[in-house]
Parts: structure tokens; C-alpha cells; sequence
């Protein structure tokens, strides 16, 4: 395949910039006629017709990247064309618009093209123009899709964040008591996520005591589990007892083999006890 430099792709070879002049000549005087043409077409679309209905047209910005794709096309400045379609991709990845839509909107606009260039395009240039038009549209797929993967995975990655937030909550129960419910799976980056709420909260509430409740949690590795633990004497230097309820023998068993003494965890075998237990060392150091 060709080369590509991060998200843009190699201009063409100049040999091939005469047949883009012509694309470009057939394209922009059949400009409104394929821009109706393609409204019209995608309006019943279950993806671009709602976002055709709810964002009129803009004739500044179609002007604005209408030049853009002449300036690309006939002047060789790709460079600005590509942003512009990368930025793009960003939106569509944003909008949750799936990437194989784009794409289908590409080869109905390709297909267009082709039955223009055959019904008004020279045929001795034929094979020249065609190969043009794929070069183009072939090459604003590969760079469309790139940064749409990109951005779409930004996407994820809040989207994940945000859930991890959720499935974490701090919650108060008392003045001075936090209750952190944990369910699912515990892995690093959660566990990170974990100790900060935690300790920002025992700071900004002054708690001083914290129930960990780890009843919704399968399993933990070792490492989750040094983690886990590394929490809990974070929590305790700043003041705060932190009591974990739920332990399942499997997570116990954990805490063994990774060589922390039980004995330094102060821990209920229900949310109710670590409750009762929090409230009773609320009541040796009021």
C-alpha cells in the first residue's frame, strides 16, 4: 500500500495532476446539481438523514470547502484538504455515525462520478480520469478512516472513564463516614482511579472513616491486590480507618499469597458490619 505521513496521505504523482483538473472541472459544474442530488438520496438514510434534517445547509462552509478541494485538486495543495477531512472524521466518530456509512457515501459519490465521466468525460483520457477519481476518493477513505479510529477511540476512552466514575461512587453516609461500593472487576487503572476519589474525598469531607466494600468484586490479581492495599494505608496516614466488607474467600486467599497479614486488615463480612464497625471507631475518636 502507499505510504502515508501520520494521518495524511502522499499527494499524487504531478503526472496524474491534468486528469485531477479534469475530475475537478466535471465535479465543480455539476457542483448543486450532486450536492441536491446527494441530500435527496440521504435523507431516508438511517444515519445521515437525521443529521441532514437537523443541520440546514451552510452555503459559506460548502463554499469554504469547495475551494479547499479545487485548491487541492488543481493547484496540488493537499495539505489543507486532508485537515479538513480529518476534522471530519472527528465529527462523525463524535455523532456516532458508524465508519462504513462514510464509506457508503463515498462509493454512491463515486459511482455518480463515474456515470458523468463516461457520459461527458473524453474517452481518450478515460482510463486517466478514472484512475484519478479513485486515487482521490480511494485516498480520503484511507485518511478519513484513520482519523476516525483515532478519534472514535477518544470517545471510548471517556466513555469508559465516564463508567468508571460511575461504578465507583464516594458516597456519604454520615459526616465523617465514606462508603465506596466496588463492583466488577478491579484493574489498575480503576484502582488508580479508586485511590484518588478516595483520598480527595476523605481530604475535602475529612472523613475518618471509610467502608470498601468489595462484595460486587470476582476476583483480584496480585497486583490489584497490593493496590487494594496500598489504598487502605494511604487512606489510614491521612487520618481516615478504612475497613474492606464483602472479602470473598477467593480475594482473601489473594491477600495471602501476595504476603499481607490479615491481621493488618480490619475488615466485616458484609457492608452492614463494616458499617457498624466504622460507626463504633467513629465513636473512640469523637
Amino acid at each position: 500500500g502507499r505510504v502515508t505521513r501520520g494521518l495524511a496521505p502522499y499527494p499524487p504523482g504531478v503526472e496524474m495532476r491534468p486528469a485531477m483538473g479534469r475530475i475537478w472541472a466535471l465535479y465543480d459544474g455539476a457542483y448543486d446539481e450532486i450536492q441536491a442530488q446527494i441530500r435527496e438520496r440521504l435523507s431516508g438514510h438511517p444515519h445521515f438523514g437525521p443529521l441532514i434534517r437537523d443541520l440546514p445547509e451552510d452555503p459559506e462552509q460548502d463554499a469554504v470547502n469547495r475551494e479547499r478541494l479545487r485548491a487541492a485538486m488543481v493547484d496540488w495543495d493537499w495539505e489543507g484538504y486532508w485537515d479538513n477531512t480529518r476534522m471530519q472524521a472527528a465529527g462523525y466518530a463524535t455523532a456516532e455515525i458508524p465508519l462504513a456509512s462514510w464509506v457508503e457515501l463515498v462509493n454512491l459519490f463515486r459511482h455518480d462520478m463515474l456515470a458523468r465521466l463516461f457520459a461527458n468525460g473524453a474517452a481518450e483520457h478515460r482510463l486517466e480520469d478514472v484512475q484519478a477519481l479513485d486515487r482521490w476518493l480511494d485516498d480520503a477513505i484511507g485518511a478519513f478512516a484513520q482519523a476516525f479510529v483515532a478519534a472514535n477511540e477518544g470517545v471510548i476512552e471517556g466513555q469508559q472513564q465516564a463508567i468508571r466514575q460511575l461504578s465507583t461512587p464516594v458516597l456519604q453516609l454520615r459526616p465523617g463516614l465514606l462508603i465506596l461500593p466496588m463492583v466488577g472487576a478491579l484493574d489498575r487503572d480503576r484502582l488508580a482511579q479508586m485511590r484518588a476519589l478516595m483520598l480527595r474525598a476523605v481530604h475535602e469531607r475529612r472523613a475518618r472513616a471509610i467502608v470498601l466494600d468489595v462484595t460486587g468484586v470476582p476476583e483480584i490479581d496480585s497486583v490489584a491486590a497490593n493496590q487494594l492495599i496500598g489504598s487502605v494505608t494511604s487512606a489510614r496516614m491521612m487520618g481516615a480507618e478504612t475497613i474492606i466488607s464483602g472479602l470473598s474467600a477467593e480475594i482473601a486467599q489473594t491477600l495471602v499469597t501476595v504476603g499481607i497479614d490479615l491481621s493488618l486488615v480490619v475488615s466485616a463480612g458484609d457492608l452492614q458490619g463494616g458499617i457498624e464497625l466504622a460507626e463504633r471507631h467513629l465513636g473512640t475518636v469523637a
